[in-house]
């Protein structure tokens, strides 16, 4: 009898150490499964498909515009061209980047004054020299009139995307 109840103990700890096993090896894999980082120009397409298009779509649809200062924006922003420097693997990019291109689609903004750059998490930008933009955090959002920059928008804005961006603009 006391051998059956050894067997049985055996058996249940040996299952609920598979078991832990399993549940520490996937984890441990989540955290170290390699993540699709794009690096380089990019445009809005490439940032739509992989492993950035989860965080793009959802960002896109579920951001709500400021209508009113859109209006404010609108004739402003044409005058200008835009230069966005993110990491698909940073939380920042992948909530203010769709959120920005869902402004400048609102806006039908000339996106072939629109530049898109990805960095890696050394923020190197493969062939790209990114030394003369100073870029430190991600993303940022460079905006430019007539080849000197206005200003910019670094990781978050400070109180909408909107609002900086027509503050940007208006200055």
């Amino acid at each position: 009898m006391l051998t059956i109840k050894k067997i049985a103990i055996t058996i249940i700890l040996s299952i609920t150490l598979i078991n832990l096993s399993a549940q520490l090896d996937s984890s441990l894999m989540q955290q170290n499964a390699a993540y699709e980082l794009i690096v380089g120009k990019c445009d809005r397409v490439d940032l739509q498909k992989g492993d950035f298009s989860k965080y793009f779509f959802e960002e896109y649809i579920n951001y709500q515009l400021d209508s009113e200062l859109l209006y404010n924006i609108k004739n402003k922003i044409f005058n200008c061209s835009i230069t966005i420097v993110l990491g698909t693997w940073c939380h920042d990019s992948q909530q203010q980047v769709p959120r920005f291109i869902k402004i400048l689609d609102k806006l039908d903004y000339n996106t072939n004054y629109l530049e898109i750059i990805c960095v890696d998490k050394e923020k190197k930008a493969g062939d790209i020299n990114l030394s003369t933009m100073d870029i430190e955090r991600v993303p940022t959002f460079i905006f430019y009139k007539d080849g000197k920059e206005l200003g910019r928008i670094i990781e978050t804005p400070a109180k909408s995307m909107e609002i900086d961006t027509y503050n940007i603009l208006s200055k």
